[in-house]
């Protein structure tokens, strides 16, 4: 995965990126590279796992995957929302489909995403989220 050439500017705030996948490798570089960009970067081997941590209430984004064993990323989203935790989210997957799109911007996924992807197009897209997501608040 290239790493993006512009890092993170000290006056950004840190926000918190929690990364739900089953996949360690993918996992654990998404969380050195969010980090590198000045990101509290949090991952999940599950969406159960993530489910249970106290920390989805203070994400500022989820960045997961679809095709998990047992509860799949569309599954996280649609209980986040039922426990009214509303979120930008990054769904990832090997194997997009049209079906898939539309049940996910039927939950109101910010943007899917294939894999493999490109080190800086994540990190667009979570800055890009998080900008939209502040921008609605004020």
């Amino acid at each position: 995965m290239p790493v993006p050439s512009t890092p993170h500017s000290p006056e950004q705030p840190c926000e918190r990126i929690c990364i739900v996948d089953d996949d360690a490798w993918v996992a654990d570089s998404l969380k050195v590279l969010l980090q590198a960009f000045g990101f509290d970067a949090q991952s999940y081997s599950s969406g159960v796992d993530f489910l249970a941590a106290d920390l989805r209430r203070h994400a500022a984004c989820l960045i997961v995957d679809h095709h998990m064993p047992g509860m799949d990323g569309l599954a996280v989203v649609n209980y986040l929302q039922r426990e009214g935790v509303r979120l930008p989210t990054i769904l990832i997957s090997g194997r997009l489909d049209t079906n898939l799109s539309e049940r996910a911007a039927k939950l109101g996924v910010t943007k899917i995403i294939e894999k493999p992807f490109v080190a800086g197009r994540i990190v667009d897209l979570i800055r890009t989220a998080l900008s939209e997501r502040n921008r609605c608040r004020s």
